[in-house]
């Protein structure tokens, strides 16, 4: 069976990207493995604008907005665990309801894009797809840069979605 990698961030693009992923694992008899790299160095104020965050609870969006009004800087890890958690779950609804195979992978941390390319080659996915600007804008080019070195170091099918 064609393993297609979708490594999630809580973006609208990540969210485009499941969509396109689930199709082709329906027209290909694939099966999505949905990942989620914590989301290191990102302050509260990143976090609640990220496409997901109306489905964080009232007690972490408080816990958030306080870390916003104190300015406290990146989030701790217990944070971000709890928002790749709920990242997953979104994501997992989501594969269900377009009726595809599916896996969860296990949360993972480090440089995103090292950890996607070991857990591609970890699991042998045929296909990555992905969200082409996430919670990392770069000006200095059309894609993400996260995507950009994905597509440079990928020895698989990578797909891109903006």
């Amino acid at each position: 069976m064609h393993k297609i990698l979708i490594p999630v961030d809580g973006s609208v693009h990540s969210m485009k990207a499941l969509k396109i992923a689930a199709d082709l694992a329906a027209k290909y008899q694939g099966r999505l493995c949905i990942l989620h790299v914590l989301l290191r160095g990102k302050a509260a104020s990143d976090l609640m604008a990220l496409d997901i965050s109306s489905q964080f609870d009232k007690p972490l969006q408080q816990i958030l907005n306080k870390a916003i009004s104190a300015n406290l800087g990146p989030a701790p890890d217990k944070i971000l665990n709890k928002i790749g958690e709920i990242i997953l779950d979104h994501f997992a609804e989501k594969a269900r309801t377009h009726g595809v195979e599916f896996e969860l992978l296990p949360i993972v941390s480090g440089k995103p894009a090292d950890e996607i390319l070991k857990m591609q080659e970890k699991i042998e996915a045929g296909t990555i797809v992905m969200g082409a600007r996430g919670v990392s804008h770069s000006d200095s080019s059309t894609f993400g840069s996260v995507s950009q070195e994905i597509f440079n170091r990928a020895q698989c099918t990578c797909i891109s979605v903006k």
